[in-house]
């Protein structure tokens, strides 16, 4: 199947609220709409994971992450040097229907793989993305790492890269905060 027909089927379940395992530009992640409620419940049930737990939003470029929160330039100073996919917590959220933590705070990462920023240019908002996996359990690099219960959970599975992810790391995750950069997960 081509990739402009993949992007446009994973669409159509994207826009009907439902949640789809798909490789990322870092591990494979269940993803949904980010302005979803409902269909961030059922990725909250497939992981069995803490609602208290924030997500991090992907977004396909500086244009579309501020839209939804302030950028200080230091942060697209700092991105542009990372060599690997970074999320970054940004403090200042414009958009409250986003699932936003308990802090007011809310991750975003802006993809460089093509399918991923394909694929939310497409959608024209930003995807949610969690490590496909129950909370707890080690993350899957590869889609055969899997469980079966987590890929029979969802809606769609997308049909592309399952015999390889190149990255096979999560996000290095990192804070603004106070004027610097803190680090969370190298």
């Amino acid at each position: 199947m081509e990739l402009k027909e993949i992007i446009h089927q994973t669409l159509s379940f994207l826009q009907e609220e439902k949640v789809i395992l798909y490789p990322t530009d870092t591990i494979w992640g269940l993803g949904c709409d980010a302005f979803s409620l409902k269909a961030i419940q059922r990725i909250q049930q497939i992981k069995q994971r803490p609602l208290a737990k924030s997500f991090i939003l992907l977004v396909s470029s500086k244009e579309m992450l501020e839209r939804y929160v302030r950028v200080p330039a230091e942060v697209v100073t700092f991105l542009a040097r990372q060599e690997r996919p970074t999320s970054v917590v940004y403090t200042e959220v414009y958009d409250k229907h986003l699932p936003i933590a308990e802090d007011n705070s809310l991750a975003f990462r802006i993809v460089q793989d093509d399918f991923c920023k394909q694929l939310i240019e497409a959608f024209g908002r930003p995807l949610v993305s969690t490590s496909a996996n129950i909370s707890g359990q080690p993350s899957a690099a590869t889609f055969a790492q899997i469980a079966p219960e987590v890929q029979q959970a969802v809606d769609f599975v997308v049909p592309y890269h399952q015999e390889n992810q190149p990255n096979a790391l999560a996000s290095q995750l990192v804070k603004w905060q106070d004027g610097q950069i803190v680090y969370i997960r190298r």
